[in-house]
Order: structure tokens, then sequence, then C-alpha cells
């Protein structure tokens, strides 16, 4: 996903139109956050450089940060989670109801929300 975002702005190519009713085919991250415990570190190098390129903050999380966002999801471990911040009114979601959408709504703004106050305590 970095890697093609990155492309496309290289070439200038503007950032690809969803057809109704499909997902988007380019999505930025708003924050990335990798695990320091992944081995061999080789392995993400790229992400934080392609992070860096286009200007999206990373955070590299100490200890056992992998397991522990693992729990956080429901799997074994985590390397890397990007939290995706969507453009409002462009959900990119089919929702049936207004009850949905209101739900939907709700949770994005949670997470444009924690996305924020994460991003204002990293260092400039």
């Amino acid at each position: 996903m970095l890697e093609r975002t990155y492309q496309q702005q290289r070439e200038g190519q503007p950032k690809q139109q969803p057809k109704s009713g499909s997902k988007p085919t380019t999505a930025t991250p708003a924050l990335i956050l990798i695990s320091r415990d992944v081995r061999p570190a080789t392995v993400l190098a790229h992400i934080s450089i392609y992070a860096r390129m286009l200007n999206i903050p990373t955070l590299i999380l100490p200890g056992k940060a992998s397991f522990e966002l693992g729990k956080a999801v429901g799997v074994r471990s985590v390397a890397v989670a990007a939290f995706l911040s969507a453009p409002r009114g462009e959900s990119g979601v089919m929702l049936e109801d207004k009850q949905q959408e209101r739900e939907w709504k709700e949770n994005q703004n949670e997470v444009d929300s924690f996305i924020k106050y994460v991003v204002s305590k990293i260092p400039k």
C-alpha cells in the first residue's frame, strides 16, 4: 500500500477514484505503529522509509508490542498496525441502514481523535 502510494505520488498520478460500491484502490494511513520486537528487523525496514517519504507519522513501539497489539485485535501477534482516516463524507463502506452508518461515523470519529492525540505527542 505504501509503495503504491509513493509510486503514484512520484509519477504525479492522481489517486484513483473508486467505482461506486467498490473499495478505494489506494489508501494512505494517517498513523503507523511498528513493533520493535519483530525479528529480523529488516523485514519491516521499508515501512518506515516509505512512511517518512510520504510524511506519515510512525511510532516504533518498545518491548513485546507485537504480542500486545495481537491480543488487542484477537490474533497471536502484529508487526505493523496502520490507522486509516477516511475523508469526511467518504466512508468507502457499503452500509445497510442509517443505524449502521451512524455507528460507523462514531467509530471513525474515535479513530480520528486517537490519531490526532498520538500524532500530537510525537516529538518533532
